[in-house]
């Protein structure tokens, strides 16, 4: 898809246009990765794969849980980077690589790749802001 034409989904984007564009990311999430999006309370989001002795080939591979407590345009980068651990898990090269900062690094990369080829792209500068302020609270947390 040529993406010179798409809008750039930014915090200036309007609230109708962000919401059409989350839904169409769940949408797609959910038909082409065969994941569960739902919401929990807060500003924490996550992903969760389904063991894989529990897949009868009928159920979805994992869970996605979005904050429901936050801005618009942060479900939106949430899901994204949520979304690029569900490909992080999926992909040879990458899935045996157990580094939390290199998961959490390439999950953002991944998921911002695959949305942006589909045609939906988020602000680049206020992606990397989420991204620069997540990985912060890893590097923090891991001393």
């Amino acid at each position: 898809m040529n993406n010179s034409s798409v809008d750039i989904l930014s915090s200036k984007s309007s609230s109708k246009i962000l919401e059409r564009a989350f839904d169409d990311m769940i949408s797609i999430a959910e038909e082409e990765l065969w994941v569960s999006v739902e919401f929990i309370h807060g500003f924490n989001s996550f992903w969760c794969a389904t063991p894989e002795e529990e897949l009868d080939g009928y159920e979805f591979i994992g869970i996605i849980d979005i904050g429901d407590d936050l801005p618009l345009i942060e479900k939106l980068g949430a899901l994204a980077h949520e979304v690029g651990h569900c490909l992080h898990h999926k992909h040879k090269q990458f899935s045996p690589v157990n580094d939390v900062m290199f998961s959490e690094s390439i999950a953002w990369f991944l998921g911002y790749n695959w949305f942006f080829d589909k045609g939906i792209i988020i602000s680049m500068h206020e992606y990397q802001n989420q991204m620069a302020h997540a990985l912060e609270l890893y590097r923090v947390e891991l001393g």
